[in-house]
């Protein structure tokens, strides 16, 4: 059985000694839960990764819709996409 994601959720925190933390719960589907804690500092930079990587996301569909508006093959778009993605800083390899 395969458990699919549902949701992430971020909570604030302050601990005894005044330091900030977020708790991050990842729900799934069934029930599953995977919860830790973080330091504010690392949650910003995911937040900020994760916009980047949807902006990402939806100029690759855009390139992909344009090729395919032109009648164009998928492998165009393909490599067109994969130039954009090796251009991009920090660009984590998603799956196409």
């Amino acid at each position: 059985m395969t458990t699919e994601l549902e949701g992430i959720f971020v909570t604030s925190g302050v601990n005894e000694a005044g330091v900030g933390f977020l708790t991050v719960a990842a729900h799934g589907s069934g029930g599953t839960i995977l919860l830790g804690q973080l330091d504010p500092v690392q949650v910003r930079q995911m937040a900020l990764d994760w916009l980047e990587a949807a902006e990402a996301a939806e100029q690759d569909a855009a390139v992909l819709r344009c090729v395919r508006k032109l009648d164009l093959p998928d492998v165009l778009a393909g490599a067109i996409i994969t130039e954009l993605r090796e251009t991009r800083p920090n660009d984590p390899e998603p799956e196409l």
